[in-house]
C-alpha cells in the first residue's frame, strides 16, 4: 500500500510538471532565453506549479549610527498572487518595533512599498534587541528586476531606514 501511495504521488507530480508546461506556452525552461526567468514561477502561477522556484535573498545591513543587521527572503506563496516575505535581524532596540517592507528598486534608488503595507506585520523586538516576522503580502512574487528590504526605527519614524539590503535572486 506505501508503494502505491508513493507511485500516486509521483504520478501527480508529474502531471503538475507538465501541466504548468503547457500553462507557460509548452515551452521547457532550458529553452527559455532568460534563464532568471526559468527559475522563477511565472506571474500569477502558484509555486506548486513552479516547483523550481527562486527565493530572492539579502543580508540587512546597518544604516548610519544603528546597529541592526540581518537577512531576508522572498519566494512563492502557497496560492497564486502571493508571496512569502521572512525577516530576521538583530541589534534592534530592547522591546521595541520596528516596521519593515519589500521595496521595488534597490536601497541606493528607494521604490515603492511592493503589496499593500498592511500585510508586513512588524518586527517586536525581545530583550536582547532581536526580532523575526513572516509575511504572505498580496503580490505575486517578482520574477525580474531590483527589489530591496528596510528596516525603519519605529512606526514613528519611519522615514529613517535603519537597516536595508539589495534582493538577489537564488536558485532554491
Amino acid at each position: 500500500m506505501h508503494t502505491d501511495f508513493r507511485r500516486m504521488l509521483q504520478a501527480s507530480a508529474c502531471v503538475m510538471a507538465f501541466g504548468s508546461l503547457v500553462a507557460c506556452g509548452g515551452t521547457k525552461p532550458e529553452n527559455r532565453a532568460d534563464s532568471a526567468l526559468a527559475a522563477a514561477p511565472a506571474m500569477g502561477e502558484t509555486a506548486a506549479a513552479g516547483a523550481s522556484a527562486a527565493r530572492w535573498m539579502t543580508t540587512l545591513e546597518p544604516k548610519g549610527e544603528s546597529q541592526v543587521r540581518g537577512t531576508a527572503s522572498v519566494m512563492a506563496g502557497v496560492s497564486a498572487g502571493v508571496m512569502t516575505a521572512e525577516v530576521a535581524i538583530t541589534g534592534g532596540g530592547n522591546n521595541a518595533t520596528h516596521p519593515w517592507h519589500v521595496h521595488v528598486g534597490t536601497c541606493a534608488t528607494g521604490g515603492d512599498i511592493a503589496g499593500p503595507p498592511g500585510d508586513y506585520p512588524p518586527l517586536k523586538t525581545d530583550g536582547s534587541g532581536a526580532a523575526t516576522a513572516t509575511s504572505t503580502v498580496n503580490i505575486a512574487a517578482p520574477t525580474s528586476g531590483d527589489y530591496h528590504v528596510n528596516i525603519h526605527q519605529s512606526p514613528e519614524a519611519m522615514g529613517t531606514i535603519v537597516s536595508c539590503g539589495d534582493l538577489k535572486m537564488s536558485a532554491m
